[in-house]
Order: structure tokens, then sequence, then C-alpha cells
């Protein structure tokens, strides 16, 4: 069976907020906003006077801390004890990934305005969980896409560059991420899917993405800002739209979730945890040390980790590599697609290689067979550790 959750409507304008009052008014009267801080401010001078124009009552409630199955069901109290219709998430991922959560429990339809484009959780039919100290918890599986999307592109390229570029280091994981799952013939129709649109993805941010991070721009009116940010809450989000329930091992997203487990590294975004988490995935591939070059000369323009100390990790490296590789978890069955192994040492040592030629690159510009360990990683697949 294969599963199609997209987004009803997604709208990606300048100034597209100044009329976003009709557009939802068709989807409710009486609202629950759940905003960032920050995010309020961003959208506060033309979201809301549209909203009042077109009669449509609202309450702001701020959200701040962690996206937990407590906060879920708190403000999903909320609009209850409220009597709203509709929900607008306005804000990064997890306010929204936390909006559309209380949308599905309290089956209310949901509107979407991202201020950053750091994830693609402005389309996305999932919720990411965590606990109250931060750590990765798992995910909600959500009936449905958003039901509007609004995209503001003046907001978008006003917000800090260090968003943007967790957007696409988020973005650009996706087809490395689905690509290795590949197997021959055998590959389903939905994994071929996701592997083509993240390919589109990855050839726009190949084209375009170190320009319009380094561009000084902040009206969001070029072609490739709006090609950037479309591949990064667009075709990142339609990666996972389609899906007949088969398993796929995310290796960078893996490491990710376990990165969460050490509080340092709590500083650092999404989409930093999974570039570096490709890096690592690289290593464990074998790739050759001119595709390595190029992905560190690309982490490294949008200033994206590439070692260990920059994800927040300053002392005793070999212990923290242990616990992140024993943290990884991948579904069960999914590593029989991958053409290398994922066992705890393998994940181990490719993350402490990819810490060692992160600081000689940031060192140099470049790294040598010096920077490597005497004894390569194995990668032939250790059947007892998947």
């Amino acid at each position: 069976m294969i599963t199609v959750k997209a987004p009803a409507v997604y709208e990606h304008e300048a100034n597209i907020l100044e009329q976003s009052g009709s557009r939802i008014a068709q989807l409710g009267q009486h609202v629950l906003i759940i905003a960032g801080e920050s995010a309020l401010k961003a959208v506060q001078p033309n979201l809301l006077p549209s909203l009042e124009e077109h009669q449509v009552r609202f309450h702001v409630q701020l959200f701040r801390g962690e996206v937990t199955t407590g906060q879920i069901d708190a403000f999903t109290q909320h609009a209850f004890n409220l009597d709203v219709d509709l929900i607008i998430g306005v804000g990064g991922g997890r306010v929204l990934d936390l909006s559309k959560a209380v949308a599905e429990q309290a089956n209310l339809p949901i509107v979407t305005v991202p201020t950053i484009a750091a994830t693609c959780a402005a389309w996305s039919a999932l919720t990411v969980l965590y606990d109250e100290q931060g750590q990765a918890a798992g995910y909600r599986p959500l009936r449905r896409s958003p039901n509007l999307i609004l995209a503001d592109s003046r907001i978008l390229a006003s917000a800090p560059k260090r968003y943007l570029a967790a957007g696409i280091g988020d973005t650009l994981v996706k087809w490395h991420e689905f690509a290795v799952n590949l197997s021959g013939n055998s590959a389903g129709l939905t994994l071929r899917n996701s592997v083509s649109t993240a390919k589109l993805a990855l050839d726009i941010l190949d084209a375009h993405a170190t320009d319009v991070y380094e561009s000084p721009d902040t009206t969001g009116n070029t072609p490739q800002f709006r090609d950037v940010i479309d591949a990064i809450i667009v075709l990142a989000g339609l990666v996972g739209s389609i899906s007949d329930g088969s398993l796929h091992a995310a290796i960078a997203h893996g490491l990710h979730d376990s990165l969460t487990r050490l509080p340092e590294t709590h500083a650092s975004l999404h989409g930093e945890k999974v570039a570096f988490g490709l890096f690592t995935q690289w290593i464990l591939e074998g790739k050759a040390d001119t595709e390595l070059y190029e992905l560190l000369t690309l982490l490294h323009k949008l200033n994206l980790p590439i070692t260990l100390a920059q994800l927040g990790i300053h002392s005793q490296p070999q212990e923290a590599a242990v616990r992140i590789a024993a943290g990884l978890k991948l579904r069960e069955g999914s590593a029989e697609h991958l053409s290398f192994g994922v066992s705890t040492a393998q994940v181990t040592e490719a993350i402490l290689q990819a810490d060692r030629i992160g600081q000689a690159f940031i060192a140099s510009g470049s790294f040598n067979e010096s920077d490597k360990p005497t004894e390569r990683i194995s990668h032939t697949k250790e059947v007892s550790s998947l």
C-alpha cells in the first residue's frame, strides 16, 4: 500500500502574509496561533492585521522548550478550552512540529508559517519528539500534512543565515541517506521516487546554496533564493510524502538523535548535527579523498560542523564517539540494504576519523594520509551488529 501525505496548498511569495487573512478565513474563524517569540515579532506587522481585516478571531500562545508529549497534551487542552477551529503554527521546526501534533490531536486544520528555513517541518506529516532534557524521544507520524503553508520569502531572507545553512545541510543529507538504501532492482517505486526527488533538491543546492548563503540580499526576491527555499521545504518534504512503509536506514539522522543525548550538543541545530552525521556516513562508505574534500569544502563554507568541537564536544572525544555510536538506532532490518557495516566499533572509528580529518581541514584547508588512522575502517558488514 502506498500512502501520500502532502499539504493542500503551498504559497511562497514576498509579503504573502499581508494577504493571509483571506486564505486563513477559508479554513477557520477562531484561531489559536502557536508561535516562538522571535517568530511572532517577525509576522506580527502583517499576519495579525490581516486576520483582523477578515474578522478572524485569534489567540496567541508562545511556545518555549521541547516538543514533548506533555506539551502537546497541554496545548491541545488549551485549544479545546478556547474552542478554536484552526491552529496556526508560526516559527521554526519545533514550533511547527508541536502545532501539527496539536492540530491532529484536536482534530483541527493546521496552517504553518515558517519564519526560518532550517528544516522541512512546515511540510511534513511528522512530529519529532523530545524529552524535557532535549534528548530525541522518537517520532509521531501524523495522518496528514498541513492544510496550508504560507512561506514569506522576505521574512525567510531576513532570518539569521545560520538557520538557512542548517536547512541546506538537512536537505543535502536526504539524497545521500536514501540513495545508500538502493539495492538493484529490489528498490520499490516509493524509494526510487524519494531518491529522484532528493536528487533534484541536491542539484538545486549544488548550483545555488553557497551563493544564496553568502548573498547580503534580505528581500528574498531572487530566483536562486526561491529555489533554495523550495528545495528545503517542498522537495525535502516530498521525499517523505509518498511511502509504502518499507524500511530505510537513515544514518545521518540516526546520529543526530544519538547526539542529542549529549547535553553539550544541545546548542547545535538539527541540520548541523545531521551534516556531521553525513560526514561520518561518508567515512563509513569509504568515499574517496576527492569526494571528502568537496563535502568538507561545502560544509565549511556554510559554517556547518566538521569536528566534534564544533558540535560542543570539547573534551574526551573517544568517550563521546563511543556514546554516539552506541546510541545509533536504525530501524530493525533496515541496515541489510547497506553495502557497508555500521557496527558500534565501525561507527565509533568513523566519528573519530571524521573529527581528525575535520580538524586538519580547518587548520590547513586540506588533509592527507597522515590525518587518517594507520588502520583503515573495515567497510565489511558485521551482520551480528545490524
